[in-house]
C-alpha cells in the first residue's frame, strides 16, 4: 500500500521539549526509512510530505502512532494509484458510461 502523508505544524510544541521531540523524530524517520520512498520538508519550513509503502493500513497506522509530533500537527494521509492504472481505469469507465449513453 502506497500512501503520501501530508503533515503541518498545528501547535507548537513548548520550546524546553523541541530537543528531545526532534531527537525522537530523527529516531522515528531512522526505525521507518525503508518504508518511506521519499521523506521532504517544506522550503522554509512549515511541514512536509512523504510517499510510505507499506504491506497494509495497520503497518501505516503504526508509523504514524509513533510519530512524535503527532500532537502539534495536522495529518492528512492519501492512498496512491500509480498515475498508468488510473488513467486506464478512467478510459475504460468513460468507455462504459458512453457505450450505455448510446
Amino acid at each position: 500500500m502506497r500512501a503520501m502523508v501530508l503533515i503541518r505544524p498545528q501547535s507548537p510544541p513548548p520550546l524546553d521539549l523541541l530537543p528531545t521531540l526532534f531527537d525522537g523524530f530523527a529516531a522515528w524517520r531512522a526505525r521507518h526509512r525503508d518504508s518511506m520512498e521519499s521523506f521532504e520538508f517544506f522550503a522554509g519550513g512549515g511541514g512536509g510530505f512523504g510517499v510510505v509503502n507499506v504491506a497494509d493500513e495497520a503497518t501505516l497506522n503504526q508509523i504514524m502512532v509513533e510519530y512524535p509530533l503527532l500532537p502539534f500537527s495536522e495529518v492528512e494521509v492519501h492512498p496512491l494509484v500509480d498515475g498508468d492504472t488510473a488513467l486506464d481505469q478512467w478510459r475504460q469507465t468513460l468507455q462504459q458510461m458512453m457505450g450505455d449513453a448510446s
